[in-house]
């Protein structure tokens, strides 16, 4: 999990460098683009080919869009606010799945749980700010993603019951693909050689991110690795201090810690509720 992590924060880093020269439906195009060639290979053998098949298209399409929608929401923030920042906001994900759960997937949400939430939100009006300079229409783009991706894990847990992960892995690449295209060649610059590369890295680190994440979630149970997802702030913090010199200010920092707190509250409160004889 905490390799996928990594992966997945070395993915946005190269994003966030490549938009300064590239407008960013290109980066999330180039970025599905090698993902689903990465992928074409898994699906070519006899074994893994009948997994391309599957009785639930509609729902496969919904999840991957909202897949998509949370990575040009997401990459449209990095290139307009440092790396840390965008992916502490982005972690209300989870504070957002737990509070759809009583209508979208059927799971009671008590009382405890509730007051996290609500005390999570509080650690993003604290990053956000409002009244002061800070809160400005490009704040608005992580809370975005971070929405997508919670409609993203709601439907994931949902198909998760019938389809196989590999099914999973196959659309959410197509789909985005197909959906980014037409968005990239509408602002099309041709890239660079130096440029194309960065997509290819791109490409293949959100390829080995999403992979190693199912594997993660083969080998232990997801309340097990669920937590290690918030090594991706530090991980965030050092590639924005390196790369670009960006620092997150103390509001930042406890506005993180405060989400990040919530978050792990819920997830301990899960656990032990899943635990729990019936």
């Amino acid at each position: 999990m905490i390799g996928a992590i990594f992966c997945l924060s070395v993915m946005e880093a190269a994003a966030k460098y490549l938009t300064a020269t590239q407008p960013y439906e290109t980066v999330v195009w180039g970025r599905y683009l090698f993902h689903f060639l990465l992928t074409v290979p898994i699906f070519l053998a006899p074994t893994t080919i009948r997994l391309v098949r599957t009785g639930r298209p509609a729902m496969h399409i919904l999840r991957s869009l909202f897949l998509a929608g949370g990575t040009l929401a997401g990459i449209g923030a990095i290139s307009l606010m440092p790396l840390a920042e965008a992916t502490a906001l982005v972690f209300s994900a989870p504070l957002l799945v737990t509070l759809m759960s009583p209508w979208a997937l059927g799971e009671p949400v008590g009382w405890r749980r509730r007051s996290a939430i609500a005390v999570g939100f509080l650690g993003v009006l604290i990053i956000l700010r409002p009244g002061t300079d800070f809160l400005q229409w490009a704040a608005l783009l992580p809370l975005l993603a971070s929405l997508c991706y919670a409609c993203y894990q709601v439907s994931t847990r949902l198909l998760s019951f019938s389809e196989h992960p590999l099914t999973l892995f196959f659309y959410t690449s197509l789909v985005g693909l197909a959906v980014t295209t037409p968005m990239a060649f509408a602002v099309w610059s041709p890239p660079t050689a130096g440029e194309w590369l960065l997509l290819l890295f791109t490409g293949f680190f959100g390829f080995a991110g999403q992979f190693l994440l199912i594997k993660a979630f083969q080998f232990a149970e997801a309340s097990t690795v669920a937590p290690f997802i918030y090594v991706q702030l530090p991980f965030a913090g050092v590639f924005g201090w390196w790369l670009f010199g960006d620092l997150p200010d103390l509001w930042v920092l406890l506005g993180a810690a405060v989400i990040i707190g919530s978050g792990l509250y819920i997830w301990r409160r899960e656990t032990r509720r899943a635990a729990a004889p019936d």
